[in-house]
């Protein structure tokens, strides 16, 4: 017999199973390992140490044994047999495979039992091996600051001779406000680490490093941050010299939503220098002078890493810009966003509205002159116009704006008409020579209240009552779910029926007698005889027999509850139940009622009226009564009165007579 050993490491088991008999005298195998751990950058091994072993557990000596390892492992022994002691010594290496592992250590000896033990591949300490070079590159050269974005940073390790290196530390940083989250501390199986690297809270326009470091190794990547702009409009464009003028500054990020508190700092005519920042929809307004010299007078904004300049028109007279002789071949206007709230103590809530001018070509025209209107106002939503009924001017990327700030009042869905008046030459407040249009909504904090159900009957957890559920939905004008609205919620029995339930051959059928109003006629709780001599308990119920109430139905036959909370959720939702024992199913019309708060406008309540309803199942088991067989308020039939009460305007309650 001969005996195999592995003296070097590659995928799977390393080692060859000794193939043969028992050993004379050996009944088992014992394997143990001098570490249950190793790191990955050990270059010592661990020491695998087999006995063989006779059945009082002696050691024996010169027995064939082999020792084999898998992932990856390597294993080296010097003998192929147990020496005088019994024993035979292999030294276990984690290999080129620098990976977290398990390595299954495997011992064999001809035909005995094969013994195994367990190693663990585990992370050096930093310093242990180290990188002779990083590369760290960039997924984007540029980031948009519209602050969802990342780019991903990619650090990989490699040795001298350019091998991938897994399992070795690296830490990665940023500066200038910036985020990274960064995949792992260490390597993975290829060799890198990665990173995604944000903005941050500020947008600004700026240059962002990014550093990665392994031991003494450092480096540096620039990523470039874009997509702030500072968008001005000069009203007007032309003044006279020495005489007032304004510019309308909007701040806005690569997606055109607008940044918040940033300074500007402006430099107007004559060199004046001013600083202010940006209101919550990310405008400024400077006012200024025009100079005493007529000519062109730039003026720059500067914020965000980036700077604005409007070119102004001082005139020594008032004879305004000469005409646009550039045919518009495309005129549109657009609302951002097209919903909006309504204000009603500031001027928080603001669409931008931005007219766009086209010649052939697609080339930008500049100065046509725009005047910005509701188109009448056919709803009287109202609101105005930041550049109020001023001209405003094209830029030279062919684009007017102003911004429409909402009033009070709500608007059906697109009920506002933007509509931009537009010319080659100035024209008169009122007239409107050339326009485009586009429509926005305005919303309230909710506008409409629905309820419907799926008509699906349950019983309750002791199966004595049934139980109906309904769901309620509140939306804004522009038929968005509104969120976090308080929900009320009512139910009134309006009729009683009297009857009974018959068996027909395949299902059961209603049959019913008499129709009765609700003989609570004012709904106070209380059996009155009203001054006009008519009396609620029309059907002398009380106490017939004894203990049954005057009043029928029962308020108490139906019961409402919220199901969870009574606040819309952010699907604009609630759901209500009604619960009412199983007797009483089919025997009642309920009237559900729902109610939101703060809903603007006529539609804040909604109803459902229904007959308590039962399950079709039970109707269609006709081998067994079904637990409304027959009404709780009678079963025969009832001649009718009228009965309304002094100075209510409510129609008279048809009640019944007879209580059987």
């Amino acid at each position: 017999m001969t005996v195999l050993l592995a003296g070097c490491g590659g995928g799977g088991d390393s080692g060859n199973g000794f193939v043969g008999t028992k050993p004379t005298g050996v009944t088992s195998l014992d394997l143990v390992l001098s570490a249950s751990t190793i790191k990955n950058t050990d270059t010592a091994g661990v020491k695998a140490t087999v006995r063989a072993l006779d059945a009082n557990r002696n050691t024996v000596a010169d027995v064939p044994v082999t020792i084999s390892v898998d992932a990856n492992a390597t294993v080296s022994a010097p003998e192929a047999k147990t020496g005088t002691d019994g024993t035979l010594v292999g030294t276990i290496g984690v290999g080129s495979d620098k990976t977290l592992r398990t390595i299954t250590v495997t011992a064999k000896s001809g035909s005995l039992p094969p013994v195994t033990a367990k190693l663990e591949v585990v992370a050096g300490n930093s310093g242990e091996i180290t990188a002779s070079d990083l590369t760290l590159t960039l997924s984007s050269p540029t980031l948009a600051n519209s602050g969802t974005q990342t780019v991903t940073a990619t650090v990989i390790a490699v040795d001298a001779n350019r091998n991938t290196i897994p399992n070795i530390p690296v830490t990665m940083s940023v500066d200038s406000n910036a985020t990274i989250k960064v995949a792992s501390a260490v390597t993975d199986a290829d060799g890198k680490v990665t990173g995604a690297v944000g903005i941050g809270s500020d947008k600004a326009n700026r240059v962002i490093s990014i550093t990665a470091k392994s031991g003494t190794l450092s480096r540096t990547v620039t990523l470039q941050v874009t997509g702030a702009q500072i968008k001005s409009t000069l009203l007007p464009p032309a003044v006279v010299i020495s005489t007032p003028g304004k510019v309308q500054y909007k701040l806005t990020d690569v997606n055109g939503n607008p940044i918040t508190g940033q300074s500007l700092t402006i430099q107007g005519p004559g060199a004046l220098q001013a600083t202010g920042t940006s209101d919550a929809n990310g405008n400024y307004e400077y006012s200024y002078t025009a100079p005493n010299v007529a000519g062109d007078a730039v003026i720059r904004a500067s914020a965000l890493g980036v700077e604005n300049q409007a070119s102004l028109l001082v005139l020594p007279s008032d004879q305004g810009i000469e005409e646009v002789k550039t045919p518009v071949q495309s005129a549109s206007v657009s609302a951002n966003p097209s919903v909006v709230a309504i204000n009603t103590t500031n001027t928080t809530n603001q669409a931008a509205i931005r007219a766009l001018f086209l010649a052939a070509s697609n080339a930008p025209i500049k100065n046509v002159r725009v005047r910005f209107d509701l188109d009448g106002d056919k709803q009287s939503i109202g609101g105005t116009f930041t550049a109020g009924s001023t001209i405003v001017y094209s830029d030279a990327s062919g684009v007017a704006t102003t911004a429409y700030v909402p009033g009070s009042r709500f608007s059906p869905t697109d009920g506002v008409v933007v509509r931009a008046c537009w010319d080659y030459v100035d024209f008169a407040a009122g007239s409107c020579p050339h326009s485009v249009k586009t429509t926005l909504t305005v919303i309230s904090e909710s506008l409409s209240v629905t309820i419907g159900t799926n008509n699906l009957i349950s019983a309750d957890t002791s199966t004595l009552k049934y139980v109906n559920r309904y769901v309620v939905q509140v939306v804004d004008s522009s038929g968005l779910a509104a969120a976090d609205v308080q929900v009320s919620a009512s139910v009134d029995l309006l009729q009683y029926k009297k009857g009974f339930w018959e068996l027909h051959p395949d299902t059961w059928v209603q049959v019913i007698t008499a129709t009765c109003d609700n003989e609570d006629v004012n709904r106070n709780g209380v059996s009155e005889v009203f001054s006009n001599g008519q009396a609620e308990d029309a059907n002398a119920s009380l106490n017939s027999p004894s203990g049954r109430p005057a009043l029928d139905p029962r308020k108490a036959d139906v019961a409402l509850s919220f199901e969870g909370s009574s606040r819309t959720n952010t699907n604009g939702i609630v759901v209500v139940k009604i619960e009412y024992p199983q007797n009483v199913g089919s025997w009642d019309i309920a009237n559900i009622v729902v109610a939101a708060s703060g809903v603007a406008g006529t539609e804040g309540r909604a109803n459902f009226v229904t007959v308590l309803p039962v399950p079709a199942e039970v109707v269609r088991k006709i081998d067994a009564r079904p637990p409304f067989f027959e009404s709780p308020y009678g079963l025969e039939t009832s001649p009718t009165i009228q009965v309304s009460e002094p100075g209510n305007s409510r129609p008279p309650a048809v009640l019944c007579t007879n209580k059987n």
